[in-house]
């Protein structure tokens, strides 16, 4: 614990789980020990000035930037603070950088000041007690503020406080950090300094005259199979002018393999999603192409996307879900190449706290099992707080393989707010392909559970037996199977790490197969 900031408690892991509670004390300390030290600046109030030196040396007069016009986004955060490294991981502050700084209309200064004195400033590199490289997640002005100064003079209570200062000197807090939604987007930031400070900024990225833009692609592109698919972009007009008509280029290669004529009308910062012609098979990269009489600016025209390739499975899937203390805001999918989602689920959130923290799936260990038809398939997870799966103490990981131990996926800790992985089930489907047996162990390793599974070509009389390095059974199973899938599960969690032999007795013919256990 380093400092009285509610944010830098919360971090005692983990570090969303007691953070309204802490907030809430610490507000009520202040409340009735002090009336001036750490009395934040209410809205409306004057800006004290400060001036300070960022990591590329540039120095930065608060009001003599603001004595030019310009409005002032400032966030103040700690490097060891979490929801500090959230923030500026969505990237919103360095979206909005690249439409009003230096790049852009240079009308806005961004900028972010490390604001705990007790942190040195070589920790914005990474390193001691910082959650990671911070010049790596921020490039807009990044500077450190020593002293502590501008923390003292903003009456700064918790990590991170955003502020926006207008030219007439006067101050709003406008967040505290990712979870205050509504504004955090480029737009919504442009709405909230147009409106509070009375100047007239262009909505981001929007020029003068006529702008065409490709933004998005909107669908995955995947290469599987003899599968096509029709890719889905979102066109937008980003100039002042109406936008009427373009074409649409789809680019392999540097070759326009097909064009779209669009004819609507959209005005400034409208949008409509378009679906193109089928791509060749077999790509490995496309692009996408706006074309527009009189466009002024053509450095958004395109954009580049690399077309993912499926990976060839065996048709049984093993996903093992290791969840994090907040489990309610994790969730997983498999889709086929159709759209129908085959296997999913998602969490129960727990009351521990009022960010759902605890419940009866929280840290748990979560196995499903699954024998997918041929074809193309899409495992998809999500993150709704879109840190992945960390609590600030516990690593949570997601886990996706294959009857053959072909590891499909493996994500953990901060993987942030999605993740995806293709694969093309092209084996190990149906009694009608077995012709003679198979075996497969997953997950190998394994750390709660793992499962034999067996493809018989017929009925027939099965003994699973473990052992260990010493020749001592640990587990064993004997039953009659019918042809086809079937499969017997080892409790893993009551053995001890290490190697293990697993002897299938199937009839008259014995398998071996190792079984490696890591807790």
């Amino acid at each position: 614990m380093k400092s009285v900031f509610p944010c830098c408690v919360a971090l005692t892991p983990p570090y969303k789980q007691n953070f309204m509670e802490i907030f809430l004390r610490f507000l009520a300390l202040v409340f009735f020990t002090t009336t001036t030290a750490f009395a934040q600046l209410s809205d409306g109030s004057t800006a004290p000035n400060f001036t300070i030196r960022d990591t590329d040396g540039n120095e930065h007069d608060l009001y003599s930037i603001l004595d030019e016009g310009k409005p002032v986004l400032l966030d103040l955060f700690a490097t060891w603070c979490g929801p500090c490294w959230s923030f500026a991981q969505a990237g919103v502050f360095e979206m909005f950088n690249a439409a009003y700084g230096p790049e852009g209309t240079d009308e806005v200064l961004t900028i972010a000041i490390e604001s705990d004195a007790g942190t040195p400033a070589s920790e914005l590199s990474g390193g001691g007690n910082s959650i990671g490289d911070w010049t790596s997640i921020i490039g807009y002005p990044l500077a450190d503020d020593a002293t502590g100064a501008i923390a003292e003079a903003y009456g700064l209570a918790y990590y991170p406080t955003i502020y926006l200062i207008c030219p007439d000197r006067t101050i709003t807090q406008i967040g505290q950090g990712p979870n205050d939604t509504s504004m955090w987007t480029p737009y919504g930031l442009y709405e909230k300094i147009s409106n509070s400070c009375g100047v007239e900024l262009l909505p981001p990225f929007v020029v003068e005259g006529v702008n065409s833009s490709v933004i998005s692609c909107d669908n995955d592109l995947v290469n599987c199979g003899d599968d096509k698919v029709n890719p889905k972009v979102t066109i937008m007009n980003l100039g002042t002018e109406v936008m009427t008509a373009c074409t649409i280029n789809t680019i392999v290669e540097e070759v326009v393999v097909s064009s779209f004529e669009w004819t609507g009308s959209l005005e400034t910062y409208a949008a409509e999603q378009i679906t193109l012609t089928e791509l060749p098979s077999n790509i490995t990269d496309v692009s996408f192409e706006v074309v527009m009489a009189a466009d002024v600016r053509a450095s958004d025209n395109n954009i580049d996307v690399v077309v993912a390739s499926a990976t060839e499975s065996h048709a049984y899937v093993y996903v093992q879900v290791n969840t994090d203390f907040y489990p309610g805001e994790t969730s997983w999918e498999i889709l086929d190449f159709n759209g129908t989602v085959v296997m999913s689920d998602s969490y129960e959130s727990g009351n521990q706290d009022q960010l759902g923290g605890g419940g009866p799936d929280a840290r748990m260990t979560h196995n499903y099992f699954e024998s997918l038809e041929e074809g193309c398939y899409a495992f998809k997870s999500l993150d709704a707080w879109g840190d992945g799966q960390y609590d600030g103490e516990v690593e949570g990981s997601i886990v996706v393989t294959d009857g053959e131990g072909l590891e499909l996926l493996r994500i953990s800790g901060n993987w942030g707010a999605k993740q995806s992985a293709y694969f093309e089930v092209t084996h190990g489907v149906g009694i009608e392909e077995v012709s003679e047996n198979s075996i497969s162990i997953f997950p190998n390793p394994a750390s709660s559970k793992a499962t034999v599974a067996l493809n018989l070509s017929e009925s027939d009389d099965v003994a699973v037996e473990v052992v260990n390095t010493l020749g001592q059974q640990v587990f064993v199973q004997t039953s009659k199977m019918n042809a086809g899938q079937n499969t017997v599960e080892i409790p893993v969690e009551k053995l001890i790490i290490g190697m293990y032999y697993v002897n299938i007795k199937i009839g008259n013919e014995v398998s071996i197969e190792k079984l490696n256990i890591m807790k």
